[in-house]
């Protein structure tokens, strides 16, 4: 006790009262790092004490009613990563602080992610070398997937090979290189780790509804639940797997009433429903998705999948003021999260004007460019093909909607898109076998619906015919059309 008395005197002495307290906090927080680093149970039981585990975050600060939660109250763990000290080829202590650069800005992008939790970099360290095991991380800092890596430089120029895995069952979901010149180190740094978390981002979304989808619905909780019915919605489009998503979310709201994400979710499924003609009553599906999305944003103002859902819902039911304001916040809360900004992108190519689209075209070309492997590309494609319509330029709408059909060949509404962009050229003959092929696919996705459903998207007609006219000149709709239908409000 003397000892530290003196050491105070001391540091007060020669920097004031306010640096010796900042030098014993620093001092303070040096020894927990130590204790976390050896014992990392000891960090994790910390973070549940003073709440920072994801799991338990409320939406609203001064909220602690069950009615008023954004994630659920129990249950299956949310999807949970580590990333693992980039390796380095070389013996070098300046390669393997640039690895450990980038190896922390890669944790520090991930935790920008919705429903993520990221074990901390500290927590991590343990972990180096060839020959970790995978299962052994999982069990020590309770995650589900782990990314690991190597760093090698030569020269000026510099290679990172990334991969992540399942540490559960050892399956590689993702992996890719990444060559830059070392010009400017912090710059590289950030580049390398925001084009690994894009890319990433959706593959763990991915993963986590093919695991949900796997395992039996009597062992799931809301989350689950929730995932699983995103894996029929993403894989599955006849009526029947939509009622069997529907199911599956009704019941994940009646387990837990306040998980806003579950509310945004089925609302996002009626709405889908709706807008791809599968719907027996379109006006009653369409007035409980509004309702659901309203309350499920009331519920969680600032909950990202929320506010992607509420983006995506507005939008289609011709809202687009409302969806673009939900996807602005979303952007700002996860300025990393691709799915959001590409949702974004949506109602601003569809309905805005020309500086709007010409965002939209912006924001698309950027997602496209930082993740050429994400599970989003195609719908991305498809939104920027539209969006380029939309401008005139007619050679790249199509080239964007071909792309998104080789990855996607089932993807019957860029199939449309090439229709219009066939029949706005005069190309009568290719825009009926572009709309065959729709049809093909998806028999009830007729000409008049979709020009329906546009006008509702674009809320006037000069929006939406450059995205319509081209059907009308090649004869895939009869007649002319009726006015827009009329949005339905909620309530």
């Amino acid at each position: 006790m003397d000892s530290i008395v003196a050491v105070l005197d001391w540091l007060e002495s020669r920097e004031g009262l306010l640096s010796a307290i900042t030098a014993v906090a620093a001092m303070i927080g040096i020894c927990y790092g130590i204790i976390a680093f050896i014992f990392p149970s000891v960090h994790k039981r910390a973070r549940r004490i003073f709440g920072h585990e994801h799991e338990n975050v409320e939406a609203d600060a001064g909220s602690a009613k069950s009615s008023n939660r954004s994630v659920p109250a129990k249950g299956s763990k949310r999807s949970s990563i580590a990333v693992l000290p980039l390796r380095t080829l070389s013996s070098s202590e300046e390669d393997r602080n640039i690895a450990a650069g980038i190896s922390s800005e890669i944790s520090a992008d991930l935790a920008q992610l919705s429903d993520l939790r990221v074990a901390s970099h500290l927590a991590t360290m343990q972990f180096q070398g060839d020959r970790v095991n995978l299962q052994e991380v999982a069990e020590v800092l309770s995650i589900r997937y782990v990314l690991t890596g190597s760093f090698q430089r030569a020269g000026d120029r510099m290679r990172l090979m990334a991969e992540l895995t399942d540490a559960h069952s050892g399956d590689q979901l993702w992996a890719s290189t990444y060559d830059h010149e070392l010009k400017d180190l912090f710059e590289v740094q950030g580049q390398v780790s925001k084009a690994i978390v894009g890319a990433i981002g959706g593959e763990l979304k991915l993963a986590d509804t093919r695991i949900a989808y796997d395992a039996p619905t009597r062992n799931l909780d809301a989350w689950g639940l929730v995932q699983k019915a995103f894996n029929f919605w993403l894989t599955h489009f006849t009526p029947d797997d939509y009622d069997h998503s529907l199911s599956l979310l009704r019941k994940a709201v009646k387990l837990d009433p306040g998980y806003a994400a579950a509310r945004a979710s089925l609302a996002m499924i009626l709405s889908q429903r709706v807008i791809n003609n599968v719907s027996q009553d379109p006006d009653r599906d369409t007035r409980e998705a509004l309702d659901m999305i309203e309350e499920a944003v009331r519920l969680g103002p600032r909950d990202l999948t929320v506010l992607e859902n509420a983006g995506l819902v507005w939008t289609h039911h011709g809202q687009a003021k409302l969806a673009i304001e939900a996807l602005r916040k979303a952007v700002e809360l996860a300025p990393l999260d691709l799915i959001a900004w590409g949702y974004l992108s949506f109602p601003l190519a569809w309905s805005g004007n020309q500086a709007d689209v010409e965002e939209a075209v912006t924001i698309l070309d950027r997602v496209l460019s930082m993740a050429p492997k994400h599970p989003s590309r195609p719908y991305w494609l498809y939104f920027r093909a539209n969006a380029l319509i939309r401008l005139g330029r007619l050679a790249e709408a199509e080239n964007d909607a071909r792309k998104a059909l080789d990855l996607q060949p089932a993807w019957y509404l860029a199939w449309i898109s090439l229709a219009n962009i066939h029949g706005l050229r005069g190309e009568m003959h290719k825009a009926r076998e572009s709309m065959n092929k729709c049809l093909e696919i998806h028999p009830l996705m007729s000409g008049r619906f979709y020009v329906e459903r546009c006008r509702v998207i674009c809320l006037d007609d000069a929006a939406a015919d450059p995205l319509v006219r081209g059907m009308f000149d090649a004869g895939l709709v009869e007649g002319d059309t009726s006015p827009a239908p009329e949005p339905v409000m909620a309530g």
